[in-house]
């Protein structure tokens, strides 16, 4: 059989394996979970990002990568997943340049079901890390609303809100500032798995800082968000 066409065909029984009912069902049971006490030092985590084809999901823009990484016990693992979702779109030319990602690469990827089903199972019962998470689950939620019916309003410890609870003086915030102030180098820059390993440095070292604050659990935080008003959805 020709590889192509036997790669191919492994995607394809990838795609089509996850069954629709059973994938919104786990769906639905990830959007109960309450915020839980965890301490930030010694619990399992994982980081996400996604690339996507543009900045709007109501406007046909598609999630087109998805990637992750475990935190465990106060320290980044080798434990990651990296995942290309086929948009059944063109890919512009500003992303590709961007993310280094072209419609070949996606053309024989898996589909949002099958990709975030698997994802699910990755993180399974850990708290998510990310950076601007709410642009992310902009983009999840528009894909799990037409399959589902459903939305997730997740539970994100996200760099970008800690960011102005450690430095409300800063006037930005953005990924390459917090880099910056961290010392965290920014390597493969704009890819999902590398923005996770980026943003997942970024948090083990705003733990630290979260301490000198008496802040050491997620639910230390949780109340410190209240109190400032801030919010992950």
């Amino acid at each position: 059989m020709n590889s192509k066409f036997s790669l191919f065909m492994n995607f394809y029984k990838f795609c089509c394996t996850v069954d629709e009912e059973d994938f919104c069902q786990k769906v639905a049971a990830f959007r109960q979970r309450k915020w839980p006490s965890l301490p930030l030092d010694g619990s399992r985590f994982v980081v996400f990002d996604t690339e996507t084809t543009g900045f709007y999901p109501h406007k046909g823009d598609e999630i087109i990568s998805v990637g992750g990484v475990v935190i465990d016990k106060g320290r980044l693992t080798d434990e990651t997943f990296l995942q290309f979702i086929n948009p059944n779109r063109e890919i512009p030319p500003f992303v590709t340049d961007l993310t280094g990602i072209t419609d070949e690469m996606v053309a024989t990827a898996p589909n949002f079901i099958a990709v975030c089903n698997e994802f699910m199972d990755f993180v399974g019962p850990s708290m998510l890390v990310a950076h601007c998470g709410a642009f992310d689950f902009r983009f999840i939620n528009a894909q799990l609303q037409k399959n589902c019916g459903e939305k997730l309003c997740p539970l994100v410890l996200d760099t970008y809100l800690l960011s102005h609870l450690l430095f409300p003086n800063h006037k930005v915030h953005s990924l390459e500032d917090l880099a910056d102030a961290y010392g965290v180098p920014l390597v493969d820059r704009h890819t999902a798995l590398g923005d996770s390993i980026i943003t997942g440095n970024i948090f083990l070292a705003m733990v630290k800082d979260l301490k000198k604050k008496d802040i050491k659990t997620t639910k230390d935080l949780l109340y410190s968000f209240k109190y400032l008003n801030f919010s992950t959805q």
